[in-house]
């Protein structure tokens, strides 16, 4: 008995061990300002720390329960639970915001302003469903990636120049295009240096940046956030809406929001609300796992909702912003 006992117990703290040492990559990787490739990639994973955390949690507190001759030594196993437990706890301290409706309250009377994002991949996205959607939430404003010139033909003939008169912006090949719808004039257009276009533009009295920076696997991920960065901080925007291709764990969203910007999807406590892949990854079916997709409001507003849309054809959720003038009112 005693040897079979060994040999689980042995695979047990294994197990634990791997999971915890899983989870401190992540943590590292989190509390990390770096901005590298394969650091980006895991701090985009960040989240995943928590059930890994959990899942060792269960297996150390498996081995402290056992009877004392089939149990390791109290002590060690009991310092590694006590870390494991705080470190779990760093996780959920940032991840709580999310998942709770802090936004102020509107200013009395004052109208919403809905604001759509869509990444088309390729142009391969909907369009159809693009306009559908956006004719359906009577979306004000909406900024579109990765519109090739067949997308934009395509989101004119499903009537976007209808519902949406106002356009800027440039379609291109691949993922290079685009392009900014609005109800209101779009006036004072000022191109940003990212790779994929990116724009600053005024609409409906809010300075507006519509972003697209390069993704992590580019090796311009680190230059084009530090690129958006400097563009909030020379510009003061009311809203930055676009493909970021950074989570709020990435320490260029944690500087956007020292610099005055919240993300819409925390400020209404929607939680992780992902927005890729919708397709899967390098062929496996992997769900939706992380919200890039971003709309980020100034402190002169704040949001009553967002939710997400599928667009058939992308492997992006359109994101959704309904967002309205803040109560200054003390």
């Amino acid at each position: 008995m005693r040897p079979r006992w060994g040999r689980r117990r042995g695979g047990a703290a294994l197990v634990a061990a791997l999971l915890a040492a899983l989870a401190l990559a992540l943590t590292l990787a989190r509390l990390s300002g770096g901005g590298s490739t394969p650091v980006a990639i895991l701090q985009a994973a960040a989240p995943l720390a928590v059930p890994a955390y959990a899942a060792a949690l269960a297996v150390l507190g498996g081995l402290l329960l056992r009877p004392a001759r089939t149990r390791p030594g109290r002590r060690p196993l009991a310092v590694v639970a006590a870390v494991t437990l705080a470190l779990l706890g760093l996780h959920l301290s940032w991840l709580a915001p999310r998942f709770t409706d802090d936004a102020p309250r509107p200013a009395a009377g004052a109208p919403s302003l809905r604001v759509m994002t869509v990444n088309l991949e390729y142009g391969q996205g909907s369009t159809a469903d693009v306009v559908r959607h956006a004719r359906d939430l009577g979306v004000d404003l909406l900024v579109v990636q990765e519109a090739t010139p067949a997308a934009q033909a395509g989101l004119e003939r499903a009537g976007i120049d209808d519902l949406l008169p106002h356009r800027s912006g440039q379609a291109a090949p691949g993922p290079r295009g685009t392009l900014v719808y609005s109800t209101a004039p779009l006036t004072a257009v000022e191109p940003l240096p990212t790779g994929l276009r990116s724009y600053a533009l005024t609409t409906a009295g809010l300075r507006v940046l519509g972003v697209h920076p390069a993704y992590p696997l580019s090796g311009r991920w680190a230059e084009e956030q530090q690129v958006v960065v400097d563009a909030v901080r020379a510009e003061r925007p009311d809203l930055v809406v676009g493909d970021l291709n950074a989570t709020l764990d990435h320490p260029s969203l944690r500087r956007l929001a020292d610099l005055g910007l919240r993300d819409a999807a925390e400020l209404s406590g929607a939680g992780l609300q992902p927005t890729w892949p919708t397709t899967g990854y390098l062929g496996l079916p992997v769900p939706p796992s992380f919200a890039i997709d971003h709309v980020l409001v100034g402190e002169g507003l704040t949001v009553r909702s967002t939710r997400t849309l599928p667009v058939p054809g992308s492997d992006h959720r359109a994101l959704v912003a309904e967002v309205a003038r803040v109560d200054v009112a003390p």
